[in-house]
């Protein structure tokens, strides 16, 4: 039986290096480069045509919003059964270390190995799977009205009988911004909101003058703490006032409130 004695030349952190390196089943050496994988999804995603560059149809979206470090050097594979599928880095400003894939193959539907690789070598995670996929239709009349800067997205729901829907989000995506030259970037995520709700108010200091968005209403199926069925309906280009109109037009109301009081005095 091997005696293992530490000493000034053979520190502890060597000989722990040693020890899990022996050890069965070892891929590769522990360092502070080492990548990792977490947030990784597997879901069916229903898609409108969008201003926003994101891919439509109905597809498999499979990856992970997070793999760290991220970028260049990094890149990412999924793997079902004898099919590998490429998961490019997508970014954005609410997930920068973004890589998705869409797969339009629908009868992959079972569990991914996704594996992400850089210069120390490859780390590998498992998706979960999607034991009953549905094909969560698309929301129904889009609009945006109200305040400029604040305004009011709404929508009327198809009809969701025998599905699974859980929750509805609203995200705003910056078409002055692209990711990648084609994305445009994801801003702003909303909190869950009711699997029944038909509108929402985007809050203050998520939109900036003289700018193009465009809203996207996520209708989700949730299992277990797994996203597994989900539908985005877009709206058209949402253009905001330049910020010298919005002062002539915050100008205008001061003006007309004042009239009102000199009138009723």
């Amino acid at each position: 039986m091997a005696i293992w004695r530490i000493s000034r030349k053979f520190p502890l952190t060597l000989l722990l290096v040693g020890l899990v390196c022996s050890a069965p089943g070892y891929v590769r050496e522990v360092s502070a480069t080492d990548i990792t994988i977490t947030g990784q999804f597997n879901f069916t995603d229903n898609r409108s045509a969008n201003p926003a560059g994101a891919v439509p149809g109905y597809f498999i979206a499979v990856g992970a919003t997070s793999i760290v470090p991220s970028g260049v050097g990094t890149t990412a594979q999924a793997t079902q059964g004898a099919t590998t599928v490429p998961v490019p880095f997508i970014p954005s400003t609410i997930f920068p270390d973004n890589y998705f894939a869409a797969v339009f193959d629908l009868t992959l539907t079972g569990v991914w190995t996704l594996t992400a690789t850089d210069a120390a070598g490859p780390v590998s995670v498992q998706t979960n799977s999607i034991p009953a996929p549905e094909k969560i239709p698309l929301v129904n009349s889009p609009q945006v009205s109200g305040a400029l800067l604040t305004p009011h997205v709404s929508w009327t729901l198809p009809d969701f009988t025998g599905l699974g829907v859980t929750r509805i989000l609203i995200r705003v995506r910056d078409l002055d911004h692209l990711v990648n030259g084609v994305n445009a970037d994801i801003i702003f995520s909303s909190a869950s909101l009711a699997a029944n709700a038909t509108s929402f108010d985007v809050p203050a200091g998520v939109l900036a003058p003289g700018k193009h968005y465009s809203f996207d209403i996520l209708v989700d199926n949730i299992v277990e703490g797994f996203l597994r069925n989900r539908s985005e309906t877009f709206t058209g280009i949402y253009a905001t006032p330049e910020a010298s109109t919005l002062f002539l037009l915050g100008a205008g109301v001061v003006a007309l409130r004042m009239r009102r009081r000199q009138s009723r005095s």
